[in-house]
């Protein structure tokens, strides 16, 4: 049934609401993804999501005396493993209000609380008010999610991005821009030349295979056939891709390595690509050998590289070597257990597990 208040209305989602719930995001948020898009997205992490279960609730909407979206968000549930435990948590995703209901919009957080009983609960944002609300409610930081770090490979597009923040004129940003692209160009520093391969992989069924033979003593998302199948070539895959590294065939070791290409920057002129995941744990220093291949490999397709979630001593063999750290204003992933669910409190969490956003 339906909550009221202030001739607000409080429902569960459901399918029939993805396409309003997209439009109202995509209005909220400022984002230019067309419609099409924004609801194929949704779809993918709500209605095909294969760790969901008879029960789980979509998220819930928030609907004016109109009959207008004006709050949303929605639930997107994730299994985890502890060595051979394995569990599920519920993510909290895509959660706007509209200004004009602001403070109505606590009425959907706290049906999301509720879930608390049953899974722990995790959300990955990078917005600071966020944050702050997580960490009031007892949250605790996720991964080592306090910053990136990044390696520019086109300094063009960036230097645009700098230049548009502080002008505000895309005319100027651009004009700067091209006017110091051969300098940049020129200065542009290689990585080591690393040694091993990096293959790309065409199934899921092949990446499990890798994931299988690896174990963890932190908690570490559930790389499972669906999970890969579902994360990385259900939906419009086009911008995820799945590779194996070995570093060395004496050794006999292959790692999974997962990406996505995203265009960030005011006019999403910066051709990113972020590594969601490299599993499983290699020693640091390969981190720099996994960088020089995707860079390689990449090389007229981005004009930056990024890694999150590492912790110290995976990213000094990179800042090192001239990758940069940018912090957040806040962690951008957090959890909360108050039911004690959790099997431990150490983690190794990936930028994948929380990259499942409009």
């Amino acid at each position: 049934m339906p909550q009221k208040g202030q001739g607000l209305q409080l429902r569960e989602i459901n399918p029939a609401d993805l396409e309003e719930i997209a439009s109202f995001i995509l209005r909220i948020s400022g984002s230019a993804t067309p419609l099409t898009y924004a609801v194929k997205r949704l779809s993918w992490i709500l209605l095909e999501n294969p760790a969901r279960e008879l029960g789980d609730p979509l998220g819930w909407i928030l609907r004016d005396a109109s009959g207008a979206v004006v709050g949303s968000m929605g639930c997107a549930p994730q299994k985890f493993c502890f060595n051979q435990k394995t569990f599920t948590m519920m993510m909290a995703n895509s959660f706007y209000v509209d200004d004009r209901y602001r403070g109505s919009g606590a009425s959907i957080f706290l049906k999301y609380l509720q879930l608390g009983r049953r899974y722990p609960l995790f959300v990955s944002s990078a917005n600071a008010t966020v944050a702050e609300l997580w960490q009031k409610l007892g949250g605790n930081a996720l991964g080592y999610s306090d910053h990136e770090v990044f390696r520019i490979l086109h300094w063009p597009p960036l230097l645009a991005e700098g230049v548009y923040r502080k002008t505000s004129s895309r005319r100027v940003a651009t004009f700067v821009a091209a006017l110091s692209s051969p300098l940049l160009h020129a200065r542009r520093q290689s990585l080591p030349m690393a040694q091993g391969k990096l293959l790309r992989i065409d199934s899921p069924e092949d990446a499990f295979r890798i994931c299988a033979h690896h174990r963890s003593d932190k908690i570490t998302s559930c790389r499972d056939t669906l999970y890969l199948r579902w994360r990385y070539c259900c939906h419009d895959s086009s911008d995820t891709r799945l590779f194996s590294y070995s570093p060395n065939a004496a050794e006999n070791q292959t790692f999974m390595i997962g990406v996505r290409l995203q265009n960030r920057g005011y006019k999403q002129q910066i051709r990113t690509l972020q590594v969601l995941d490299v599993w499983g744990e290699p020693d640091p220093k390969m981190y720099l050998a996994i960088a020089d291949h995707l860079c390689r490999e990449y090389s007229e397709q981005i004009d930056m590289l990024v890694f999150r979630c590492l912790d110290p001593a995976q990213q000094q063999p990179l800042t090192n070597h001239g990758f940069k750290v940018r912090s957040f204003a806040a962690p951008i992933a957090w959890y909360i257990d108050k039911s004690g669910l959790l099997p431990a409190n150490s983690w190794y969490f990936v930028p994948a597990d929380g990259d499942m956003f409009l």
